[in-house]
């Protein structure tokens, strides 16, 4: 049963557009075999190459019928030796020309954020952990690009070049406070992209401003809703020209003996930055978020505690509500939550020590491919990842769908 390419835009055949860089004198394997064994393995839960290698071992009739093998299933330094040469950057314009045409960005809420890879950092020689800087699209949940970073102080020029693949047309991008940069919003302006991004002690003189700003209209706010409020008891309506123009929404959450309130304010006027640095921000945001930890006694009685304090300012580079605004703050976190503890818990990415040549990132591309099949593949929806690793497990022909034909659920 060999396969087929009857589709262009099908993983396999991207795969196989990606040169082959090693030296003809002893390779025994083909390069788009080792890619197709690879996503066997790490779609049964395998996390290296080794184990991954003794797996494929008691298949190997399975991948001969399949790939036609000569010389059967490759050893796990063949496969470490294959990703550590790979260009990097070859190899993530095939991973995103693949999920580009399977999930199309534009106009969606991408989320930026960097996640170390500390089993990879080589102590012995006091090097830093090597970032991968990771592209989320919130509203699918698929990763849709990549690039490494030697450590947590180039994420500032690693976005950036991140930024220089992506097709972000219509789409709203969120980062962390390290993402808060002069450049970076430029180029998002560029790439037809808007952003919501917060601001700390890293733009000193920006994050005063606006907190000054914020803190004042929301205190004038407060003080013209109370005067409101005593007119409105004697039948008389003000105006409240400051209440009608700053948004404000607000959220609860109560769970896990912890209570939290969080209030949004944003204000769709920018007077407050300096308009030669940041030409492009339309608003200013704020959240101020409340926590009261419940802890209890051993005679079971609620101890006094009190609340916790936070406040986050943004810049935001056009209009929105305050429910708008909620949005993209809050589940800019979807990329910890939904990717990177994913990529950790279940793929052991943090554990990985290949280092080698462009193995790091080559292999966390492999895992990111893994991982937006469990999440397109709409045979498996609402399965465990674990429940999904035994499925494929015992399903392999449900993996070849996956690698040569079009992904089913993909775009929905």
């Amino acid at each position: 049963m060999q396969y087929k390419f009857e589709q262009l835009n099908t993983l396999a055949a991207i795969l196989s557009s990606i040169e082959d860089p090693r030296d003809n004198r002893g390779k025994r394997h083909k390069l788009l075999d080792i890619f197709i064994m690879t996503v066997f393995g790490l779609l049964w839960g395998h996390t290296d190459f080794t184990n991954m290698a003794i797996d494929l071992k008691y298949h190997e009739a399975y991948f001969t019928e399949l790939l036609g093998l000569e010389n059967g299933i490759p050893s796990h330094d063949t496969f470490s030796a294959a990703f550590s040469i790979i260009n990097p950057a070859e190899f993530l314009e095939c991973f995103i020309q693949w999920i580009v045409d399977l999930t199309r960005p534009q106009g969606k809420h991408v989320a930026i954020d960097g996640k170390a890879i500390r089993a990879a950092c080589e102590k012995v020689y006091r090097k830093k952990v090597p970032m991968l800087i990771n592209a989320f699209m919130v509203d699918t949940g698929i990763c849709i690009g990549q690039l490494r970073v030697e450590a947590k102080t180039n994420e500032i020029k690693g976005i950036p070049d991140l930024l220089g693949w992506l097709d972000l047309r219509g789409a709203v991008v969120t980062t962390d406070a390290i993402g808060c940069q002069k450049d970076i919003t430029k180029i998002l302006i560029g790439k037809g992209a808007d952003f919501v991004l917060p601001v700390k002690d890293n733009q000193a003189n920006l994050h005063k401003d606006i907190k000054l700003e914020m803190d004042t209209i929301i205190a004038q706010q407060q003080l013209e809703a109370s005067v409101a409020k005593e007119y409105a008891e004697k039948g008389i309506k003000i105006a409240t020209p400051l209440t009608d123009m700053l948004g404000i929404h607000q959220e609860f959450d109560k769970c896990h003996s912890r209570i939290e309130r969080r209030t949004y304010y944003v204000w769709n006027d920018a007077s407050c930055v300096f308009k030669d640095e940041w030409p492009d921000v339309a608003a200013v945001g704020m959240v101020v978020r409340e926590r009261l930890v419940i802890h209890r006694g051993e005679d079971g009685e609620m101890t006094d505690e009190k609340p916790t304090v936070e406040t986050e300012s943004y810049i935001i580079s056009r209009r929105m509500n305050a429910e708008e605004f909620a949005c993209f703050s809050r589940r800019h976190w979807a990329i910890e939550n939904s990717l990177h503890w994913v990529l950790d818990d279940a793929l052991r990415e943090d554990r990985c020590t290949a280092r080698k040549g462009h193995a790091t990132e080559n292999i966390g591309l492999m895992r990111k491919i893994v991982y937006n099949l469990l999440k397109l593949d709409s045979d498996v929806q609402n399965m465990s990842v674990r429940a999904k690793q035994i499925y494929y497990r015992n399903n392999p022909d449900a993996v070849c769908r996956l690698l040569f034909e079009v992904v089913p659920g993909a775009g929905k």
